[in-house]
């Protein structure tokens, strides 16, 4: 085989999907250390977990300039955020208690954790769902550089609509600061609800001393509506099944399992879930419908660092006919050694 064949090879398993299979393994094996060691799982660390591979392919000079103004806008939310709470008005308890018993004749928190919680004696599934819920910035900063590596168009898309929501949401932390359950239940608002964390993070080792700028960020106590721990993973499925089609929907256990565990563990309200997940919407159609004339890319070659933006049946397709192109080549090149190899499809940015 000649040279450009067996290289051509090489681009098109590049792009094929052991690459990420490898990938998953290496966020997955890396994440379930850091959880074993202890370190907390923030975006400033998570963005030098991802420079790894990156580096690997020789394009990090791409990702800083695509990510960094990124975790600026996102650094300047959690800093906002924090100070919602001195911004805003009266804290509201009720509303979301009156909304989900109308609906559900009863507080859906308070039942689960009267069926399924030990106070003091945390189960599998308590674990489990401490491991999900922390598992907020890991899932959509790794798919948003899936997408970064296959379609630049729609992890511009997609980062547009995570600022978004998240800037939305914050803007609602401060007009309408909502008490979560297990805040409510210590003002008398509700029956027991025990805040599942304070119990489960007790098994987990005692977090390494590392520095962080994320850290260092006030939390807000009362930023229950809309339920970002929702809407970011729900965003995350919308961009999935628009980009992969039926495939995305692969993700759907795991979204849902993030919904079920933020209201069985106190920290959210169904109606907070039903709002993050609206939220989320309309940040998605936004970014498709109206962003997307601002974001599209001029036209020539594809930005740096970004794979075709066509449907998955089409770069199959693509890909074998690339493949074919390279095997015949190098049939052509032993019978004809001044001929050379055919020039592979070009693909669109």
């Amino acid at each position: 085989m000649s040279t450009r064949a067996a290289e051509r090879l090489r681009i098109t398993w590049s792009n094929g999907s052991v690459v990420f299979i490898v990938f998953g393994l290496y966020i997955t094996v890396l994440t379930v250390a850091l959880i074993v060691l202890g370190v907390g799982i923030e975006p400033d660390r998570y963005f030098f977990i991802l420079l790894l591979p990156v580096l690997l392919m020789g394009r990090a000079r791409r990702y800083l300039m695509d990510w960094v103004p990124f975790l600026l806008l996102l650094f300047s939310y959690e800093f906002l955020r924090g100070m919602a709470p001195i911004l805003g008005a009266h804290v509201h308890y009720l509303f979301s208690i009156r909304t989900d018993s109308l609906v559900f004749s009863t507080v859906p928190t308070v039942a689960l954790q009267s069926w399924f919680y030990h106070p003091g004696s945390p189960h599998v599934y308590d674990y489990v769902a401490t491991v999900v819920y922390f598992m907020h910035f890991v899932t959509p900063l790794s798919f948003a550089l899936l997408l970064w590596l296959r379609s630049y168009a729609q992890f511009k898309k997609f980062m547009a609509a995570f600022v978004l929501l998240s800037y939305a949401a914050l803007v609602t932390y401060v007009l309408f600061p909502a008490a979560p359950p297990w805040m409510a239940a210590q003002h008398s608002y509700l029956p027991p609800v025990h805040q599942v964390l304070a119990d489960t993070l007790k098994a987990f080792p005692a977090r390494l001393s590392l520095p962080g700028i994320y850290q260092a960020f006030n939390p807000n106590p009362v930023a229950a509506i809309p339920s970002v721990h929702a809407a970011y993973p729900t965003l995350m499925l919308l961009f999935a099944v628009r980009y992969f089609g039926k495939r995305g929907l692969a993700v759907f256990p795991y979204v849902a399992s993030v919904w079920l565990a933020v209201i069985y563990m106190g920290e959210h309200y169904v109606i907070d879930v039903l709002i993050g997940i609206a939220y989320s919407v309309i940040a998605y159609l936004l970014a498709e419908r109206v962003l997307s004339k601002v974001l599209a890319p001029s036209g020539g070659s594809p930005e740096p660092g970004a794979a075709s933006d066509r449907s998955p049946t089409l770069r199959r397709k693509t890909a074998w006919f690339t493949a074919s192109s390279a095997l015949s080549g190098s049939a052509t090149s032993t019978t004809s050694s001044g001929v050379a190899a055919r020039t592979p499809p070009s693909r669109s940015g």
